[in-house]
């Protein structure tokens, strides 16, 4: 069986941002506190800190879009598809755009449903793996991430999968 998605938590549904963010909140501490999403059967960590408005620094990244990590913005796309995260990350459906790559010196694995334009980024610990994040993607930045993981995949010899 092919990979199933929960419908997006639409943003316009709610009467405030902070009603939106509550119930994204919920579904996160269902998704990634109470238990957590295992990629491969490895559990992941979380960022935890700074606790902002009393959540997690992941979710607080997840949900919002900024440089300065003092002053972020609610990333309504990124935000609408928090629900997708733990399922992608447990799937291992052949659609799902899987490498590996380095930024700076951190190891991450990156999970692309290229056909939602959706990432999620692992990062690699000594000690297991760490959700970083998970975005909705521009058509320009799909382009990019697209190359890497051919050119990944090309470099390994390993096969690619068939793009839908």
């Amino acid at each position: 069986m092919g990979l199933i998605l929960p419908p997006l938590v639409k943003y316009d549904s709610f009467d405030s941002d902070e009603d939106f963010l509550n119930t994204l909140y919920e579904y996160f501490k269902q998704d990634f506190i109470y238990t957590k999403p295992k990629y491969k059967g490895v559990e992941l960590r979380l960022k935890r800190m700074p606790i902002r408005n009393g959540r997690e620094a992941t979710f607080y990244h997840i949900t919002t879009q900024g440089l300065d990590e003092n002053d972020r913005k609610i990333d309504i796309p990124r935000a609408e598809r928090l629900r997708w995260i733990k399922p992608i990350i447990e799937s291992d459906d052949k659609v799902l755009l899987v490498w590996e790559n380095q930024r700076k010196k951190e190891e991450n694995i990156l999970l692309f449903l290229e056909q939602k334009n959706f990432l999620i980024v692992l990062r690699k610990r000594k000690n297991g793996l760490m959700f970083w994040t998970s975005f909705y993607t521009t058509e320009s930045y799909k382009k990019k991430l697209i190359k890497e993981y051919q050119k990944y995949h090309k470099k390994l010899k390993t096969p690619l999968y068939p793009r839908t």
